[in-house]
């Protein structure tokens, strides 16, 4: 398998995990049908949920259809680089990576210790490292 057609196998997983990824964490009752939220909140997540599939079907067809390895590299850029900006916002607004009704966080036992990550946490810096061996298998920008 050649480097370029890997590296737009590793884009179109990252596109794929953002096209699903929050569709399956967010239409939930942690989320969309959460009572706890309020109604103008969960209309902003199904909003975002919908925008953020829509956008990652065109980067696919972007891909495949068109060949524009960079143009959807960087629309998954920018999605992944938003999440780090809002979690670097995060204080400004009270916010938060996880409700207590929500996703469980990864347990993860090293050396007799118990280690917690947050499930936004891990799929954004996984796929953080998937685009960038895709960059590096295409030689960089």
């Amino acid at each position: 398998m050649s480097a370029v057609l890997l590296s737009q196998l590793l884009v179109s997983l990252v596109t794929v995990m953002i096209m699903i990824g929050p569709m399956v964490a967010d239409f939930n009752a942690t989320h969309a049908t959460n009572p706890l939220w309020t109604p103008h909140a969960r209309f902003h997540v199904v909003w975002q949920v919908f925008t953020n599939s829509s956008v990652a079907a065109l980067s696919l067809y972007l891909l495949w259809g068109e060949g524009l390895f960079f143009l959807t590299f960087l629309l998954n850029a920018l999605w992944i680089g938003s999440f780090f900006a809002t979690l670097v916002a995060m204080p400004r607004f009270e916010g938060s990576l996880a409700d207590v009704n929500g996703i469980k966080p990864f347990l993860w036992r090293l050396g007799g210790r118990e280690l917690k990550v947050d499930t936004n946490l891990f799929g954004a810096c996984l796929m953080t490292v998937l685009m960038s061996l895709a960059l590096w298998l295409r030689g960089g920008a």
